[in-house]
């Protein structure tokens, strides 16, 4: 003990020359239960799975007739046009070229814009004819 009441703690040598319990009193030791044997004959072989790969059917720049991946229902498809970067770049070089009021042609005319397909019946997006 030193002089403040508090006992040192025991050296290195003194804790590693005890005996370490096996368990605590109130503790009991596990059980262990043996192997049991798998007969790999006997199991049942693992089930087998499908993969379905669904692709986006080919359109083209006319209303398709085609069954829906939706709804499953045959339907002639409803086009959506969209402006991209060369409906730009054609109205660019109209001006460009001084054909500055021809400039908005691109953007009426459909042959510079995608088509894009939709579904009538259910309204789910089918697919885009890049032109």
């Amino acid at each position: 003990m030193d002089g403040t009441g508090t006992t040192d703690p025991p050296s290195y040598d003194q804790i590693s020359s005890r005996p370490v319990p096996a368990a605590y009193p109130h503790q009991q030791a596990p059980t262990v239960e043996p192997f049991k044997s798998a007969n790999l004959h006997t199991q049942e072989p693992p089930s087998l799975q499908t993969t379905v790969i669904v692709t986006s059917p080919n359109v083209g720049p006319d209303p398709t007739t085609i069954i829906c991946p939706s709804c499953r229902a045959t339907v002639v498809t409803r086009l959506e046009y969209e402006t991209t970067t060369k409906t730009h770049l054609c109205a660019g070089l109209l001006c460009l070229f001084l054909c500055w009021p021809c400039a908005f042609v691109p953007y009426c005319s459909t042959s510079c814009r995608d088509a894009n397909h939709y579904c009538p019946n259910c309204g789910s997006f089918i697919g885009t004819y890049r032109k």
